[in-house]
């Protein structure tokens, strides 16, 4: 996903590992819509392209008449846009199917599919509706946040269990008898088992932990950045000149909950790391304030 942040409408882009080539894929020269209105039937309508803030995203695998489906999460009128992904040997797309409006308590973050594609999982940083500042909340370590399901049945629901400070980025167990979610300014990621009594196992983190991606191995690749609130609102503002640099990327096996730096990248220009995905042999790292993405090598 990439973002044209703060001057001009946001998009998303889809990024060719073999040849390095970039399309934007939504909302592109025009928008295609095929609107499920019965599996949405809660949307308000197609988004305006011309407006959007995407942040969060995540892949439903295609399984058996179903295609894939990308989900991405649009604080522009703060709702999941659903999209399905049109990709042949011509080339890939995305087609608008609809929209899971978000609760107003919610300031959504990372996103994730429940395995058996019966919904999807959320983070919500903090309450939106609460007076004050929310990072001046987040950065006292108190539990702000929390993970919520959405179903077509139940609709919104919190995750018991998974009162977080900041809660970043999410992960469903392939078995969906856990959720993996990162506390952002608690520094660390805690799995929650989904049904009682609620089991919590969490490991501390060095930095500020931002997403989450499962590896082939079944591990979790995890990066982030060490700021402080007054480097993230300047920032993220996209009025920083001298944002914090560099990163590490941890490995952690969500069996027993210990961790492997794979990348120490302290001396990286890269500035608030924000995602680390395994492409091939290489880690991709993508950040807040970059205008591309960084690709190495594992130690």
């Amino acid at each position: 996903m990439a973002s044209k942040r703060f001057t001009s409408p946001g998009y998303l882009a889809a990024v060719n590992s073999a040849d390095l080539a970039t399309k934007e894929v939504w909302p592109g020269h025009t928008q295609r819509i095929d609107w499920d209105q019965n599996a949405y039937p809660d949307c308000a309508g197609v988004p305006d392209a011309t407006s959007t803030e995407p942040h969060g995203i995540t892949v439903r695998a295609a399984e058996g008449d179903s295609p894939s489906t990308l989900f991405a999460i649009n604080h522009k009128r703060e709702s999941v846009e659903v999209f399905r992904i049109d990709a042949d040997n011509s080339g890939i797309g995305l087609t608008w199917i609809g929209c899971i409006p978000l609760p107003a308590d919610a300031s959504a973050n990372g996103i994730a599919s429940l395995p058996d594609n019966s919904g999807i999982v959320v983070t919500s940083m903090f309450d939106p509706t609460q007076p004050g500042n929310p990072f001046e909340r987040m950065f006292t370590g108190a539990d702000t946040g929390r993970v919520i399901k959405w179903t077509p049945a139940v609709g919104w629901a919190p995750v018991p269990g998974t009162e977080l400070g900041g809660a970043n980025g999410v992960l469903v167990s392939p078995d969906g008898q856990s959720v993996i979610a990162a506390a952002w300014t608690q520094r660390k990621v805690v799995k929650i088992s989904t049904t009682a009594p609620y089991e919590r196992l969490e490991i501390s983190i060095p930095f500020l932990p931002d997403n989450l991606r499962w590896t082939e191995r079944g591990t979790v690749f995890l990066t982030g950045h060490e700021a402080g609130m007054a480097d993230i609102l300047t920032c993220n503002a996209g009025e920083g000149t001298d944002c914090p640099t560099g990163y590490s990327v941890i490995e952690i096996d969500p069996t027993t909950m210990t961790s492997t730096v794979v990348v120490d990248a302290a001396d990286s220009e890269t500035s608030i790391a924000t995602t680390a995905v395994p492409v091939g042999d290489e880690i991709w790292v993508g950040s807040l304030n970059g205008d591309r993405i960084t690709r190495l090598q594992p130690n």
